[in-house]
């Protein structure tokens, strides 16, 4: 496809950016693997060594919830878990903005490297976009949220549970295809506002033209998808320093495929918007 070709080059200059989000993604996994690695091991060593018979169960579910309850330690990892969340909140777009700053052509741009340059010049219009994004992406789960927990105890019953399954993967199906058509509209109007084209032009372009926009994120997303199988598949093959170093690869493929769609979709409303 014409516009995933033509991203490609795009990423080949923005490659400092994609080494830098390479970097913070392995830092942040490393970061919340440990995190997660020891509540989760701290918890499971309070299981009963014995096979649990069901007194032993209630017993652990009880302690559990004392422990939630009056636990600092317990406490302090939910702080913790929710710092994170508000850190990865106001990064993502200042690294959106550094992202974006690198398609400016190269003599128009401000001297420094791109990428921090656009954190600079451009974290303000994407931070408000990024909000009406989080905004409407969260606006459907005041009706879902409540529909899929009402499905929760259908699932968990020994009982039929193919038609609530299908009903909550329908819901989550639903959401996640809503939750693309919003970030691809935004996205069209972030470079229609960002690169001075015009936000409702930018718009009917995203519109118009939806049926390539998809074409581009299913390319890249297979794309992505087979390698993350193609990795994770070696990895249990040849295990040892083999699999350490493929594991420690992805990030850097899930950064460049990241960044090649954007381009892509960046090419695919470039060209229309000189032809409309």
């Amino acid at each position: 496809m014409t516009y995933v070709r033509n991203g490609w080059g795009l990423v080949r200059s923005q490659f400092p950016s994609v080494i830098i989000l390479f970097l913070y993604q392995l830092l942040w996994g490393l970061f919340l693997y440990r995190l997660i690695h020891s509540a989760v091991v701290a918890v499971l060593s309070r299981y009963p060594d014995t096979p649990p018979n069901e007194l032993n169960r209630i017993l652990y579910l009880i302690e559990g919830q004392f422990e939630l309850k009056h636990n600092p330690e317990i406490h302090q990892y939910f702080w913790l878990l929710i710092g994170m969340i508000v850190l990865r909140l106001l990064l993502t777009p200042l690294f959106q903005a550094g992202i974006l700053y690198g398609l400016v052509p190269a003599e128009t741009r401000a001297s420094g490297l791109p990428f921090f340059r656009g954190m600079k010049e451009f974290w303000k219009p994407v931070t408000l976009f990024f909000l009406l994004e989080l905004a409407l992406l969260s606006l459907p789960g005041i009706w879902i949220v409540p529909d899929l927990y009402a499905l929760l105890p259908r699932l968990l019953t020994s009982g039929d549970r193919l038609a609530p399954l299908l009903t909550f993967c329908g819901y989550l199906l639903g959401w996640v295809v809503y939750g693309w058509l919003v970030r691809q509209i935004l996205l069209f109007a972030q470079f229609g506002y960002l690169f001075k084209a015009g936000v409702w032009g930018s718009l009917m372009l995203s519109m118009r033209y939806l049926l390539p926009g998809i074409a581009i994120s299913l390319i890249l997303g297979a794309a992505g998808a087979a390698l993350f199988l193609l990795f994770g598949t070696a990895s249990w093959i040849w295990t040892g320093l083999i699999a350490l170093i493929l594991q420690q690869t992805y990030p850097f493929i899930r950064s460049l495929f990241q960044i090649w769609t954007l381009t892509s979709q960046y090419q695919l409303w470039h060209t229309k918007s000189q032809k409309s």
